[in-house]
């Protein structure tokens, strides 16, 4: 079977053979590390839209949130959806009493803003994710840049589209 030479048969050499058997396993391994189940859906396909909650802007940011637009995530700079709706309620400071009491006054001019935002997405087990697999869920904040301001809010609900 061996001979002389070191080769198998007389044709293949055994450090021919270790070294396919070493690319063949390297190749596997890159394989697995990267075609793992990772629970998050990368496609869309859903209508979906979240309600970004702004607190204590000036009137000038919420009437440039009102024109709409493309709005990207301030961190990553990838496009998350486009704004389609904004509404408002007076801001609110929180003062502390002299009797030790907290009470909540609204602020002049400044304004808590919803910003409502379509993504085209997907619902899984994990929750809501836009396009490009970033995750929405209502508690969690949300560095954006729309196309006439930069703001962070909290996103305050995520749903299907209506």
């Amino acid at each position: 079977m061996l001979k002389k030479d070191g080769k198998l048969f007389g044709k293949i050499s055994i450090i021919d053979i270790a070294v396919i058997l070493i690319v063949v396993l390297l190749a596997a391994g890159v394989l697995i590390k990267f075609s793992g189940n990772q629970n998050v859906p990368v496609s869309s396909g859903e209508k979906l839209e979240c309600v970004v909650q702004v607190k204590n802007v000036r009137d000038y940011t919420v009437e440039a949130l009102k024109k709409g637009g493309p709005v990207f995530d301030k961190t990553t700079k990838e496009y998350i959806g486009t704004i389609t709706g904004v509404t408002t309620e007076p801001g609110e400071t929180t003062l502390l009493l002299n009797d030790g009491s907290y009470r909540n006054v609204e602020t002049e001019g400044r304004y808590n803003a919803y910003v409502t935002i379509a993504f085209d997405g997907k619902e899984s087990d994990g929750g809501y994710y836009t396009a490009t697999n970033k995750q929405m869920a209502a508690g969690s904040s949300l560095g954006m840049n729309a196309k006439y301001s930069q703001c962070d809010g909290t996103i305050y609900e995520v749903r299907h589209a209506q």
